[in-house]
């Protein structure tokens, strides 16, 4: 069977399967990598399949309609957000006039309003819940005849034979995830036209993204991925399996900077980051490689890591508050601790990108003022502000509704005009305008401290493999520093007022 994935075309630059989707102050863009995954799956059970990724092949409707064309798909499944859901339901709707096969979303958003988003769109067939790798597969199967009827499939919305709409909870979560074929070979075959592209921010680049394991022990309230895709439980794919891919990659990808582990948090397991690391250094590896990771990881294991060719951690810092850390269930109250961890990181030889979210349950124009003096008190090698952005699917999103703080149900609101995100969350006297507000004004004092400039021209001077993000990134990011944002689009959502 034909089968295209679609990163859908909507603002460039747009980075769908972002924590935080939206187009960046800092040129990154985001990999498909759940797309790529369940493509991938959808492959390896004897499919052709097509994968297309609008926003890095600088592709818009017209252009994406030709592409498909071309292939002439027998099933289409697109990737989706929130703050794209509109948008994404419409190009479905463009492409089930045009090429009239059976139509499929996946992703966050997807997962979170399986029901609601068939509701939206009639020409919407399915509705992928939860990992898509397997669900995905399996709907391939229903589709070629091997399933006897939608609510045969775990994790599936779709149609009823009277008009309906009906949907089967997800099923377990995949357990041997060495099964999954490698997100990079999906990369290697189908996008690497695209892979210089792809940039991240704080990154060495061109940057390949994989997993190490899926699911977060961890219960934070506004992180979208662990509540809709992955769950809890932290499912680790064997050490070998990991390094086996990251040789395939160095094999195949010419120029490579390095490549990051998205995994909700690498460090979540300490024992499984070491053997990775071991078996890297067994094999004499040299290859660089970044993480998200949480402000606890010791030092000794810390040494490992850059020895193995760590070179930086992705760390949620969010709020110098404790009432804060505590409301949105973060794990670590003691902001002590995270001052050790910057100290023991730079002693290790890490950098880190610092996070920093304002407008939690808690927050006040006092504690955002804390948050910004403590992002400079840890210095890390960048930094990221972003008003809280709550999701459907997760327990933020539920909060705000309950307590009132959620503004706007419409879709539409959760992007600016030119596709930044804002928020659509006030918290007391602090409106999501100042949110917003704010954050830009922290990212003003954060990166136009003299020291801090200082510090990135030595780095960009002295390490070529630097000098590339550094001049990039900032060049971006230094159009956006005395910019208002914020400001929504005239645009409207008609099929989601209520």
């Amino acid at each position: 069977m034909r089968v295209t994935f679609l990163n859908p075309p909507y603002f460039p630059m747009f980075s769908r399967e972002s924590r935080s989707p939206c187009v960046t102050k800092s040129s990154t863009l985001y990999w498909p990598m759940f797309l790529s995954y369940a493509a991938g799956t959808v492959e390896a059970d004897g499919n052709q399949i097509q994968l297309v990724d609008s926003p890095a092949m600088d592709l818009d409707l017209e252009k994406t309609v030709a592409k498909i064309r071309d292939f002439q798909p027998e099933l289409i499944i697109a990737t989706t957000s929130t703050p794209s859901i509109i948008n994404d339901l419409s190009v479905i709707k463009t492409l089930k006039v045009m090429f009239n096969v059976p139509t499929a979303i996946m992703g966050t958003h997807a997962t979170a309003e399986p029901l609601e988003s068939l509701q939206m769109e009639p020409n919407l067939d399915y509705v992928i819940i939860g990992e898509a790798d397997y669900t995905a597969r399996n709907l391939v199967r229903l589709l070629r005849g091997e399933i006897a009827k939608p609510s045969d499939i775990a994790g599936l919305a779709y149609r009823t034979p009277d008009g309906g709409i009906d949907f089967q909870p997800e099923g377990p979560k995949i357990a041997n995830l060495d099964e999954i074929p490698w997100v990079s070979k999906t990369y290697y075959k189908y996008l690497f036209s695209c892979y210089k592209r792809y940039f991240y921010g704080a990154n060495l680049n061109p940057i390949i993204v994989i997993l190490s394991g899926r699911g977060c022990p961890n219960r934070c309230s506004y992180c979208v991925i662990p509540q809709t895709l992955n769950g809890h439980v932290f499912r680790m794919r064997s050490p070998k399996d990991v390094v086996d891919e990251l040789e395939y990659i160095k094999s195949h990808f010419e120029d490579l900077g390095e490549v990051f582990f998205e995994d909700d948090t690498f460090t979540a397991n300490h024992n499984h980051v070491k053997e990775i690391c071991e078996e890297i250094l067994r094999r004499k590896l040299k290859i660089t490689w970044s993480c998200n990771a949480r402000a606890d990881v010791p030092l000794e294991l810390l040494k490992l890591m850059h020895k193995a060719g760590g070179r930086e951690m992705c760390v949620g810092f969010e709020s110098a508050s404790p009432e804060v850390l505590q409301n949105i269930h973060k794990g670590i109250k003691n902001t002590d601790k995270a001052v050790q961890f910057m100290k023991d990181s730079r002693k290790a030889g890490f950098l880190v990108h610092g996070c920093f979210m304002v407008g939690n349950p808690g927050d006040t124009p006092e504690t955002l003022r804390m948050t910004l003096d403590y992002a400079k008190k840890l210095n890390p090698n960048t930094a990221q502000f972003y008003p809280i952005m709550a999701y459907p699917g997760t327990e933020a999103y539920k909060e705000a509704l309950q307590s009132g703080a959620l503004e706007s149900r419409d879709y539409s609101q959760w992007l600016d005009k030119d596709g930044f995100h804002r928020t659509t969350i006030h918290r007391g006297n602090l409106s999501s305008q100042d949110l917003v507000d704010f954050c830009d004004k922290a990212r003003r004092e954060f990166y136009l401290r003299p020291s801090y400039i200082f510090r990135q021209g030595i780095m960009a001077i002295k390490n070529p493999k630097e000098r590339y993000r550094v001049f990039r990134g900032f060049g971006t990011l230094v159009k956006h520093l005395f910019r208002k944002h914020g400001e929504i689009a005239a645009r409207q959502a008609p099929t989601n007022k209520r």
